[in-house]
């Protein structure tokens, strides 16, 4: 990452300078005290906006809660990590971006997770891709996470399009939580990262302030199929990345003023779209730009406006080396350009009706404005030089519009039961192409004094397609159809949780859902409108915290998710997930391991198949009570095994790759210091 002409080492030393000014103001604020009972997460308000029930209990579908102290427990470095752990849920690296999947859907080269993705209740999902990076392409540095809620199921009715398989929100600490702050993380690759914050009181408002930097010159991977026989090849900084981010925050006591800008550039040596093999002058770099203000109007005893005005920008710059040696062209290392620009704006109210006994009825309308979605494709000094012409391979510019209007009623039931009925209306305009949509949602919980409590939710969802699905069409990678049509799904979970006292909880979800119009690929890689899909699942889930600060969550999932015509790729059929922390007989340190059984995946539009595979990891912590300081140090593939991750399939010199390896073992020590 750049910043004008100065360098990511510069830049963060300026960025550290700044902050350790600020930190020399005596503002002290308290460490982060996250109760480990369930009882006390049964508590938490979740998504900290009234689009759900703010109890997880009321909600008809199953919830997961990450907190901060899981994150420090196990090691996690990025938002993926935590992901993978939970059920149901599988990340996939290409060695150029880490994106998530969920109940069997996540497709190679799909970027899109069908969920929404919001930070502090606000969408962070772009809008040329839609897509929302989980790894350190994620906006926010994972050291200012409170905590991570995961609500399953079809959320479309209150949250729109992008929220299919339900909702992930990224809910940050507190200024005063923070105080004063300090994280460095040096690991394998020469991997270096940093981050200073600052937070506390300032006339009586709560602010945050936090800049991290970090820089990876990457590792040796051994790879198949760049040289065109199909022979192995070394490949050189495989995972080398630098950038920074920025997040800044105030909160009143009924107002809400937030910032980030996050910048990551990643060199891909990978051959990945058949540019050349082992070329670290090919890079990929994102930029994200989110600010948001949100306001509560307290209207009268029963009456409660929530509005929300938000801007974002999203830039995508990549750097893709070709040799054109058999092209009539002067260098035969020809650089092409790919851009993408995206800037949206939105303006969104809610209010939140309890004049009639039992019942919480919440009416919104939301308007955003996609004024920017542009692709730009072209060869620098030539233009396009697959046209032999000298304007650019592609130079697409859109715009869109979406109205939504949302209702939802909850209703008490006696003592047991509470009742959802929620409804929305979505009209999109995309330069005259209109689209709408009606999505209902049904859901019911119910809790006995013995058997335990029982959900069941019934609900709708629809997914446009992006305009990189619709219009990225260039000579060498025609991918967009611009005839592509909205997908549509129908969805049905039903969970059953039981508890065991206030430390324990055991959780089974079924769940069927139908797709159709589900946006695939044909044999030419070229996105269409797939026959209907269909999947079914069953997740087993046990957690177990105890209050000398250890935790147990492992879980069982089996999932088929197919077509008519085929399983997915990259759709397990079966994963099994554990993870436990506790002491281990060393003063003030934690241990916290992990596994992850992932089978067999289908590959190359099953063709091809990738084998399973065991994932372990293990995190030492140690943070003696009483002091200000903490050190960890986290192995990940503790067992150096080798295993790949299905990826969109590739034509590298004639050669067709349709797998990708990951990396062995690595290791990472982490200090933080409060001041």
């Amino acid at each position: 990452m750049t910043a004008g002409n100065i360098r990511p080492a510069r830049l963060l030393s300026i960025t550290a300078l700044s902050v350790l000014l600020a930190l020399a103001t005596p503002a002290w604020g308290s460490i982060d005290g996250i109760d480990n009972s369930l009882e006390d997460l049964l508590k938490v308000r979740i998504v900290s906006t009234p689009k759900f029930a703010e109890n997880p209990d009321q909600i008809p579908s199953v919830v997961s809660i990450v907190t901060a102290d899981d994150i420090r427990l196990y090691g996690w470095r990025t938002l993926g990590d935590a992901l993978r752990s939970l059920q149901g849920f599988t990340v996939t690296h290409d060695q150029t971006y880490a994106y998530g999947g969920v109940r069997g859907i996540s497709q190679p080269g799909d970027y899109r997770p069908r969920m929404q993705t919001l930070i502090d209740g606000q969408s962070i999902n772009e809008n040329v891709f839609a897509s929302v990076p989980v790894d350190s392409a994620f906006p926010l540095d994972i050291g200012l996470i409170e905590r991570i809620e995961v609500i399953r199921g079809p959320s479309a009715a209150i949250y729109g399009g992008d929220a299919m398989f339900g909702v992930i929100n990224v809910v940050t600490r507190s200024g005063s939580s923070v105080g004063s702050e300090a994280s460095l993380k040096v690991g394998s690759g020469a991997d270096r990262r940093l981050r200073l914050s600052w937070g506390g009181l300032v006339g009586g408002h709560d602010v945050l302030l936090s800049v991290s930097g970090f820089e990876t010159h990457g590792r040796t991977l051994s790879v198949d199929d760049v040289s065109g026989d199909g022979s192995r090849r070394d490949l050189h900084r495989v995972g080398g990345k630098e950038g920074g981010q920025l997040f800044a925050k105030i909160r009143g006591s009924d107002w809400h003023l937030s910032l980030i800008h996050a910048k990551r550039e990643k060199t891909v040596p990978t051959a990945s779209y058949d540019t050349i093999a082992d070329d670290h002058s090919h890079t990929e770099t994102d930029a994200y730009t989110l600010l948001n203000l949100s306001k509560e109007w307290r209207l009268n005893t029963s009456n409660t406006l929530h509005q929300q005005l938000y801007l974002g920008d999203y830039r995508f710059d990549g750097h893709f080396p070709y040799d054109y040696s058999t092209a009539p062209v002067a260098d035969p290392h020809v650089m092409n350009i790919d851009r993408a620009r995206g800037s949206w704006w939105g303006i969104e109210n809610r209010l939140v009706n309890t004049a009639w006994s039992g019942q919480r009825i919440t009416l919104g309308i939301e308007y955003k404005s996609n004024w920017r979605q542009n692709q730009l494709n072209f060869d620098r000094g030539y233009g396009c030089v697959d046209n032999g012409t000298t304007t650019p391979c592609l130079d697409d510019h859109r715009r869109s519009t979406q109205i939504s209007l949302t209702a939802q009623d909850e209703i008490q039931i006696g003592n047991a039961t509470l009742l959802t009925l929620g409804l929305s209306h979505d009209r999109i305009d995309a330069q005259g192409r209109l689209a709408s949509f009606w999505n209902p949602r049904i859901g019911l919980t119910h809790e006995t004094q013995s058997a335990g409590l029982f959900k069941i939710l019934y609900g709708t969802a629809f997914r446009v397609p992006t305009v990189y699905e619709r219009y990225y069409t260039a000579p060498s990678f025609a991918y967009g159809n611009p005839s592509l049509e909205p997908e549509k799904m129908r969805s049905l979970e039903i969970a059953w949780e039981k508890r065991f006292g206030i430390q324990s909880k055991l959780t089974a979800t079924a769940y069927h859902f139908h797709i159709d119009r589900m946006v695939t690929t044909d044999e030419n890689d070229v996105a269409i409108n797939g026959s209907p899909a269909r999947a079914s699942g069953l997740e087993i889930e046990y957690e177990q915290r105890w209050n000398n600060g250890g935790h147990l969550r492992t879980g069982y999932g089996i999932q088929h998710a197919a077509n008519e015509a085929r399983h997915f790729d990259n759709s397990p059929r079966h994963m099994v997930k554990a993870n436990i922390g506790m002491p281990i007989g060393i003063p003030h340190v934690m241990a916290g391991l992990e596994g992850q059984w992932i089978s067999r995946r289908c590959a190359d539009m099953g063709n091809q198949s990738v084998p399973a595979y065991l994932l372990t990891n293990l995190n030492l912590r140690y943070a003696p009570s009483g002091e200000r300081w903490e050190v960890a140090l986290g192995i990940y593939n503790l067992f150096d095994r080798q295993y790949a991750d299905p990826v969109s399939s590739d034509q590298i010199m004639g050669v067709r790759r349709w797998q990708m390896p990951q990396l062995g073992r690595t290791a990472m020590l982490h200090t933080t210091l409060r001041f």
